[in-house]
């Protein structure tokens, strides 16, 4: 059996140790159940994804289309994000209801040019929006036929590569209705901030993939040659990354992407490239089938568990 189907299989199998009897899924909260559904799907456990969302339809949802119950940890600047992967999750699967009310409390992030902001209620011209979180956004909009607000969203990206200064040795990744790409970082959260191709530890490498994967998505919908132009142009960054990059777990989004890409462009540069983190990925995989988040190694996270779950399954789509 392939490698990739069988560390995604593994993942889902103990993911569904934390599927409760009422639905709910471990703790109960958006942090632990976001992913879930769709990596339930990706498995074909789809009675399992269904009763999960069946449970968030009727007590994780809000009345607004919000998803909770909310943490700390989720209210930060990437509200928006947890949202995202329930929308996808609850469309991929036709709960179209979830989908579309999900999608419509989302609306209210969007300021209308394209970005979507980083922060639960400020909506002021100097308020960032996040590469990572926007594209989040971007993809939920596909999926939900909001196809003017994804087109936005590649416009939105369009410029913040246009002002990239030192491209692609640097990425940076937060911009501001008001100033456009923020290049002057705050020294309190420098890896929110940009990308270093050269640096070591930590980075967030999930960028140059969440960009590049919801591109090539925005050209499957739309034919337009210029997402297809742009994703590739994202990815880049990743071309020319360091094999430190290409070990962290944050790289699963960039397997995504350059599966895609593969698919698309039958170039073997991204098929190597998807290849190549699956492998790392695989290889950080516990024998009980969880992965830690970047970081916590040695403890098992249902999130970081989903996630791998979900891209294994992009790569085993597209390479076999």
């Amino acid at each position: 059996m392939n490698t990739f189907r069988q560390a995604r299989d593994r993942g889902c199998e103990y993911l569904l140790q934390h599927l409760r009897k009422d639905g709910s899924f471990g703790n109960g909260t958006v942090a632990e159940y976001y992913k879930v559904p769709t990596a339930f799907q990706v498995c074909g456990e789809t009675h399992a994804a269904n009763r999960l969302l069946d449970w968030v339809r009727r007590n994780g949802m809000t009345s607004d289309g919000d998803f909770g119950p909310r943490t700390e940890f989720t209210n930060g600047y990437y509200y928006a994000y947890f949202n995202t992967w329930v929308v996808i999750g609850a469309a991929r699967l036709g709960q179209f209801d979830i989908a579309q009310k999900g999608m419509d409390f989302l609306m209210g992030f969007y300021d209308g040019s394209g970005g979507f902001w980083s922060h639960p209620n400020e909506r002021q011209p100097d308020t960032p929006q996040d590469l990572w979180v926007t594209s989040g956004c971007g993809q939920a909009a596909l999926y939900t036929n909001r196809l003017d607000v994804a087109c936005g969203v590649g416009r939105w990206m369009q410029r913040m590569m246009d002002e990239q200064p030192n491209y692609p040795e640097e990425m940076y990744t937060v911009a501001t209705p008001a100033g456009g790409l923020v290049t002057d970082i705050d020294p309190a959260d420098p890896i929110r901030y940009v990308l270093v191709n050269a640096a070591k530890g930590d980075q967030y490498f999930f960028h140059p993939g969440i960009a590049g994967g919801f591109l090539a998505r925005l050209y499957q919908a739309t034919s337009d040659e210029q997402w297809l132009a742009l994703a590739r142009e994202y990815m880049r960054f990743a071309e020319t990354a360091t094999d430190h990059l290409y070990r962290l777990l944050r790289a699963g989004k960039v397997m995504w992407a350059a599966s895609l890409l593969w698919t698309l462009t039958r170039e073997s540069l991204y098929r190597d490239m998807a290849i190549k983190v699956a492998g790392n990925i695989v290889d950080q995989q516990h024998v009980s089938g969880w992965w830690a988040m970047t970081g916590s190694e040695g403890t098992p996270s249902n999130d970081a568990t989903a996630e791998m779950v979900v891209w294994l399954d992009e790569v085993y789509q597209a390479t076999g």
